[in-house]
């Protein structure tokens, strides 16, 4: 008898300890298909970094910034990325999300066109027809690009595609533009010609809203802190990473995911390009600037919408790594 109470009460302890050291699981939801950027992530998954930290982080493929909201304020993600303007004209709607981190420092939105297409300045959209998926960010940026120079937000005819057909739309000439971000342009130019493809970047015309960032289900964000801690820790240590080895950071992508490893180098090289910014050399990647997020928020607001005076409302820094992560360049 005795034997049998010090092996079952061996075999309790063993299983209690089998669940303290449970990873923790995170579902992430990416923004879209697989990309250059998201490298990141994989290459955490491959080096243990996640592991370290407790985490078992399950990535999602996206389908637009509008999804990627959908599934986290749904509590079916618990983090995921999006362009920051739709997560706060969701949340201005009663969404339970909230921008945690920022991506890109830079913003890519982009424009893509046949340069023969009497094209040449952002106003030239005006009568034509644009390809883009119905919840790409894009689409829910474009009123307040629109505005921004001097168009109507029904200037334009929307054709709705899906997320991988958008260079097989602009080189069938099925539409005159693709909205895409500008690290897409090795990807267009397998359906244009190099010299045959024209791009405009919507920053060029003081587009200033934040682009890719990290949303959080505030409930997660209350319950779970130090994974959500965690997970970003990871995730800019990741970034820091990648940027500084571009080939094996693809090549460890390439082990997951099917992928033209060229292409993808060519991707995440031009990525590069938007993390090269004196906020992320001074304050570290993913430092939320608190002016530029107003004026951010400044673009939701000009769609008419009842907004919380509170800009915090929208966005938390207090989960960003300290120390942060830097970037040289």
């Amino acid at each position: 008898m005795r034997k049998r109470i010090i092996a079952a009460v061996a075999l309790t302890l063993l299983v209690l300890a089998g669940v303290s050291a449970q990873a923790t699981k995170v579902n992430f939801q990416l923004n879209w298909k697989i990309s250059g950027d998201h490298a990141p992530y994989y290459v955490a998954m491959e080096k243990g970094w996640f592991k370290e930290e407790g985490l078992d982080v399950n990535v999602m493929i996206g389908q637009g910034s509008g999804f990627t909201v959908q599934m986290v304020d749904a509590g079916k993600a618990h983090i995921g990325i999006s362009d920051a303007p739709v997560p706060i004209e969701a949340r201005a709607k009663g969404s339970n999300v909230k921008i945690v981190g920022i991506i890109f420092d830079k913003h890519p939105n982009c424009m893509f066109f046949w340069k023969d297409s009497g094209i040449k300045t952002a106003q030239d959209l005006k009568g034509k027809t644009v390809a883009v998926p119905a919840s790409d960010g894009h689409k829910v940026m474009w009123p307040a690009f629109a505005k921004l120079i001097g168009l109507n937000a029904n200037d334009v005819k929307f054709l709705n595609i899906e997320p991988t057909a958008k260079p097989a739309a602009l080189g069938s000439r099925q539409a005159d533009v693709v909205f895409e971000l500008f690290t897409g342009k090795p990807f267009m130019e397998k359906a244009v010609p190099a010299d045959q493809l024209g791009a405009i970047i919507w920053a060029d015309y003081g587009f200033n809203a934040y682009a890719h960032s990290y949303i959080a289900n505030a409930d997660f964000m209350k319950n779970n802190p130090e994974t959500l801690r965690k997970f970003l820790k990871v995730s800019y240590k990741a970034w820091q990473y990648t940027l500084n080895n571009i080939p094996e950071a693809i090549a460890i992508l390439s082990k997951y995911h099917p992928i033209n490893t060229d292409d993808f180098i060519a991707n995440l090289t031009a990525v590069k390009e938007f993390f090269k910014t004196d906020r992320y050399k001074n304050f570290g990647i993913g430092y939320i600037d608190p002016a530029r997020m107003q004026d951010t928020i400044n673009i939701v607001k000009e769609k008419g919408l009842s907004m919380n005076p509170d800009p915090t409302y929208y966005y938390s820094s207090e989960f960003l790594p300290s120390p942060p992560y830097k970037f040289s360049f």
